[in-house]
C-alpha cells in the first residue's frame, strides 16, 4: 500500500515555518542543525515538483549559512542542501514510502550523507573547518524529527474516510 504526497499547500507551509525556526533558533545552534536536517531532508523534497525543494533547500542552506557567525558564508551548505533535497525527491518518486520504518531508515541514511556531503562542500568552499557536534545531534534526533515530519505530512492525506 502506498501512502499518499501531502498537499502542496501543506508541505509550503511546513517549510515556512521551519525555515523561520531555523533563523529563530541562531542562539542554539544545535537545535538549529537539527531544524535544518528537518526542512533539508524530509519537509521539502517533493516527488512531482523539484523545483519548490530546490528552493525551500537553498533558502535553507543560506539561512543556516547566515545566522552561524564562526562559520563560512561562502554557499557550500546551500550546494549540499539542493543537492541532498533532490535526491530525496527522486528517491521519493522512485521508491515510495510504505510506513514509518521504512521513513526512519531513509532519514537516517540521508542524514549521514547530508553531513558527509555538507561539510565537504564547505570545505571546497571556504577550506579546512571544525565539525561540531551538529551533525551526530541530527542523527541521534532523527527518531523524533522523523515521527514528528510523518505525522505533519501524512496525517491529513488519508483517503478522506472519517
Amino acid at each position: 500500500m502506498r501512502i499518499p504526497a501531502p498537499s502542496a499547500t501543506r508541505q509550503n507551509l511546513l517549510c515556512a515555518a521551519a525555515l523561520g525556526l531555523i533563523f529563530l533558533s541562531a542562539p542554539f545552534p544545535g537545535i538549529q542543525v537539527i531544524l535544518h536536517a528537518m526542512l533539508v531532508l524530509a519537509l521539502a523534497p517533493r516527488s512531482g515538483d523539484p523545483l519548490l525543494g530546490a528552493l525551500w533547500a537553498l533558502a535553507a542552506g543560506w539561512t543556516l549559512e547566515g545566522s552561524l557567525r564562526l562559520y563560512p558564508h561562502l554557499g557550500g551548505t546551500a550546494w549540499a542542501d539542493l543537492t541532498l533535497t533532490l535526491l530525496a525527491g527522486w528517491m521519493a518518486g522512485r521508491w515510495p514510502l510504505e510506513g514509518l520504518k521504512g521513513w526512519l531508515v531513509r532519514l537516517a541514511s540521508l542524514s549521514l550523507l547530508h553531513a558527509l556531503l555538507m561539510h565537504g562542500a564547505v570545505r571546497l568552499a571556504a577550506g579546512p573547518h571544525p565539525w561540531g557536534l551538529g551533525w551526530f545531534w541530527a542523527l541521534l534526533s532523527v527518531p523524533l524529527w522523523g515521527w514528528l515530519t510523518w505525522r505533519l505530512l501524512h496525517a491529513g492525506a488519508g483517503s478522506g474516510r472519517r
